[in-house]
């Protein structure tokens, strides 16, 4: 059974606090930009108003690097750099006017939104993980080792990478490994348990990639699993709260699985590790 390359997060070490601001930062430095043009241009200023384009030349390579960092590329905001320096900094027979700086300003701000609402945010999986595991995700690895024993390392490894896809917000390639690791011949003698996990989180990452509702049927776990999950099923009646806690059994099942039968995987899961510890806290 052969992967297509190893998985990787290909997610810098940014912290949330740093992607907010930059987020912040796009419409903020490009309409600060248009307003000190408007505040010069008031007062009879002789200051050439592609001065203040900077601040779109700015706004412009921050909305490149947030869609550079994201799993899913938006080639579209990767290119404003291109257009900002085209526009304000080298010289041309277009002229720059403070509308044209507004209009600029609004198309970030657009292209931010959509890029935030199409191509997902920055997971906190990007953050560094640790060096070792922690509590309570710690001790589910440990219950989870003994059941997992003997498991096919190669259907261990395609855990590793659903669960990477999904912390990365790539929930169609979550939903494509997923289904693949089911087909394959390594799977019929695998943990019944985990079976049900890849189908969770199939049908489940597919409803997310196409904002789908929640169903009235859906697959999840059966009562004789409850031993082996990392939270309790909830009652029959809770139909929204099980639906929820399918998907989050289903993420961490995959993550201790790997864990313990895919060592390869580690380093990985370890940079996953802050998206396991927010689904397994209650």
């Amino acid at each position: 059974m052969q992967m297509s390359g190893e998985p990787t997060l290909q997610i810098p070490q940014n912290t949330g606090h740093t992607i907010l601001l930059l987020e912040l930062a796009v419409p903020f430095c490009s309409f600060g930009g248009v307003l000190l043009a408007m505040f010069f241009s008031g007062m009879a200023n002789t200051i050439d108003v592609r001065y203040f384009g900077v601040g779109c030349v700015f706004s412009s390579i921050a909305l490149a690097y947030l869609a550079w960092i994201r799993p899913r590329k938006d080639i579209v905001a990767l290119t404003t750099p291109i257009y900002s320096v085209i526009f304000f900094i080298v010289p041309s027979d277009l002229s720059v006017t403070i509308f044209l700086e507004l209009l600029y300003a609004v198309s970030l701000t657009i292209l931010l939104v959509r890029m935030k609402l199409r191509f997902g945010t920055v997971p906190e999986s990007g953050v560094v993980g640790g060096n070792v595991l922690e509590e309570p995700l710690k001790s589910y690895c440990e219950t989870v080792r003994e059941p997992a024993t003997g498991l096919n390392p190669e259907v261990a490894h395609y855990a590793a990478v659903v669960f990477a896809r999904f912390a990365e917000g790539e929930y169609r390639d979550a939903a494509l490994v997923a289904g693949a690791a089911n087909a394959e011949p390594e799977s019929a003698n695998a943990w019944s348990v985990l079976g049900t996990a890849f189908d969770i989180i199939r049908e489940q990452a597919l409803m997310l990639e196409e904002s789908a509702d929640q169903p009235e049927q859906f697959m999840e776990f059966s009562v004789s699993d409850a031993g082996i999950l990392a939270k309790p099923l909830p009652p029959e009646d809770k139909i929204s709260a099980r639906f929820e806690v399918s998907l989050e059994n289903a993420l961490l099942l995959m993550y201790a699985a790997s864990w313990n039968e895919s060592v390869k995987d580690r380093p990985l899961l370890l940079i996953g590790q802050s998206f396991a510890l927010k689904l397994i806290n209650p």
